[in-house]
């Protein structure tokens, strides 16, 4: 599978994204965290929860990665990884 690496700068935050060159989907999804101490209590409340929903997202994508290469025979029930 080929990859393209993308490294878009907002403002003086570095960010990272690396896609699927034929699909373009994006595979990884990178971006330095800003210091929590900066950020008011919503502010922080909220980047909590956009953590969170990352992590179920990457599980979820993890999940439908992997049905689809047992269901295509590129992975053997044996060799599924769990969790």
């Amino acid at each position: 599978m080929t990859y393209n690496a993308n490294t878009p700068r907002k403002g003086p935050t570095p960010s990272l994204q690396v896609c699927d060159a034929t699909s373009g989907s994006v595979r990884l999804a990178w971006q330095r965290p800003c210091r929590a101490d900066l950020l008011s209590e919503e502010q922080q409340v909220l980047l909590a929860l956009q953590r969170e929903e990352a992590a179920h997202d990457l599980v979820r994508r993890r999940f439908l990665l992997t049905t689809e290469q047992y269901l295509k025979g590129e992975l053997s029930e044996q060799s599924a990884p769990l969790g």
